[in-house]
């Protein structure tokens, strides 16, 4: 199928703070072998805070938390879908030593199969959205970021297809105290077209988890 775009997975390489030097990283490996690190678990209401204190935030950018693949981007309506993909939600747990934060991530998609996602009824169409992970400093300066991608296949009777991937997140800290000013951000990687079909059509992920619950 000419017209459906596949991504392929790219990886950005992770970058270490300047602050976290050789010493420092042989205390967190002893920390780790003789298990001194804090553990904190994931807070189950996705409309929270994804991680308790003290550790790193976590945030789903709402703008970036779906992809739309259309036919044309000029025709960017149902009947021209391709597919679409929405990260809806994390799990998330964290152990903390000194120089070092430990984040485990589960992320939870939804695929949607649309009426130009298949050439014939028996095909089994199979799209790679590639989706980026980043880490923010206290300032506000990322300080890293990853590109993945969330592979799915939908079978021949299959319009929606569910996807989750885990992913282990090792961020360099100043201190413990001030591991809670960190910041995970993660969304897809979309082109100029689709930002705006976003920005035009998408729910919050807050109010859209809150409309399913009722």
């Amino acid at each position: 199928m000419n017209n459906i775009k596949i991504f392929a997975m790219t990886f950005a390489i992770f970058t270490l703070s300047a602050c976290q030097t050789l010493d420092a990283m042989q205390s967190d490996f002893n920390e780790v072998s003789h298990g001194t690190f804090e553990t904190a678990q994931a807070v189950t209401d996705p409309t929270a805070n994804l991680l308790a204190s003290p550790c790193p935030q976590v945030e789903i950018v709402d703008d970036l938390s779906s992809l739309s693949d259309f036919e044309s981007p000029k025709k960017q309506n149902k009947a021209n879908l391709i597919s679409r993909v929405d990260l809806r939600s994390a799990e998330s747990s964290c152990k903390l030593a000194s120089k070092s934060a430990v984040v485990d991530l589960k992320l939870f998609f939804n695929g949607q199969l649309g009426p130009k996602g298949r050439i014939k009824p028996a095909d089994k169409p199979f799209f790679s959205y590639p989706f980026f992970v980043a880490v923010t400093a206290p300032s506000g300066k990322i300080m890293a970021k990853e590109i993945f991608a969330a592979s799915l296949t939908y079978a021949g009777n299959e319009n929606t297809h569910v996807y989750n991937e885990v992913l282990r997140q090792i961020i360099p800290i100043n201190s413990k105290s001030e591991a809670s000013r960190y910041k995970i951000l993660i969304g897809f990687q979309v082109t100029p077209d689709q930002l705006a079909y976003n920005r035009t059509h998408m729910v919050p992920i807050a109010n859209a988890q809150a409309a399913e619950k009722k």
